[in-house]
Order: structure tokens, then sequence, then C-alpha cells
């Protein structure tokens, strides 16, 4: 439960949420062809690299730049290429967030707020994110992080039932389109 007194030092409302995201297609497409071609292909890979959009929206609306996790070592730079202008590529050893990756992005984030700003972010209460750097990061931020219990975000998490839903369906189109002007990457 929040604190009525904290409640009513907030400027800003936010969830953050991460969406995994298969560098191939989530659906099988549905190909036409003439009826007397034999071979008609897609090429993609079998066993596909997935990275980790982070991302941030706000109650009334607006939306941060996300912060996009890489599996490796070493940052590609074709992978920063065409990113949404803000945005921020990370290498993890794992694509999914850790204690560093997520005061990477509380980071990231404060670019976009104002420093004055008491800021509520509501987050994913995955074990992996809790640990005394994210609590000193809050408070070096003026934020007030809460947390969603664990293993029910699928049906609580606001901005997974509200934005990141609709992101797989217009996702593919765009790979598809990718492919088809970049048929070398």
């Amino acid at each position: 439960m929040l604190d009525c007194d904290v409640a009513d030092k907030l400027n800003l409302i936010c969830n953050v949420d991460e969406k995994v995201c298969k560098l191939s297609l989530y659906h099988k497409q549905q190909i036409f062809a003439r009826k007397d071609v034999k071979r008609v292909h897609i090429i993609a890979s079998e066993h596909a690299e997935n990275i980790t959009v982070v991302t941030l929206g706000g109650a009334i609306g607006q939306f941060v730049s996300p912060m996009i996790l890489f599996r490796g070592k070493r940052l590609k730079p074709e992978w920063e290429e065409n990113l949404p202008q803000g945005s921020n590529a990370v290498m993890t050893p794992e694509v999914s967030m850790t204690c560093e990756t997520f005061s990477q992005w509380i980071n990231h984030f404060t670019m976009y707020k104002a420093s004055g700003d008491r800021t509520l972010v509501i987050f994913d209460g995955a074990s992996s994110l809790l640990d005394a750097n994210i609590v000193s990061a809050e408070d070096r931020h003026n934020m007030t992080l809460f947390c969603l219990p664990s293993n029910t975000t699928h049906e609580l998490q606001p901005l997974d039932k509200s934005v990141l839903k609709s992101f797989e369906s217009f996702r593919d189109n765009e790979v598809l389109t990718f492919w088809m002007n970049h048929p070398d990457r």
C-alpha cells in the first residue's frame, strides 16, 4: 500500500515494463504465391536471438525512449541504427533485466524527468530487481518505486495489458518490411 503522504507529493506516476522480442517473427506468416511457383522463401533464423525492450509510460500518456538490452559484450554499431531518438542500447550477459541494468535504466529515465519531480515508478516485482543499489538510485533521483507482486504482472502490469500486447502485432509487419528493404541484414 502506498503511504498517503507520499502519494500527495507525487508529480508523476509511471509504469516501467520490459518486453522480450525475438529477432525474427512472432507469428507464422501466411504466404501467397502463384500456383506454378514451387518455392517461396522468407529468410529467418530458426533459433532466433532475443532482445529486451524496456519502456516506460506515464499515467497521462507520455513515454520515454526505450532502453534495449542485447546479449553479449560488444555492441555492434548497426544495432543502434534507426532506434528511436534518445534510445539507449546496452549489452548484458543475459537478455533479461538485472539489478545492474535496472540501475542503468533509472539513470536513463532521469534524463527525461524534471529533477524536482517526485515520481512514482511501478515495476515488476522480480527478485532480480531488488537490491540496495536500486534503493540508493531511487533516493538519489527523487523516485518512489512501487513493486508489483511477482508472478502477477501478466494481470496487473498496466503497460503489458495496454501497450505491449499490441506491440507484437505491429512489430511483425515492421520486421517483414525491414527484411524486404535490407535482404543482406
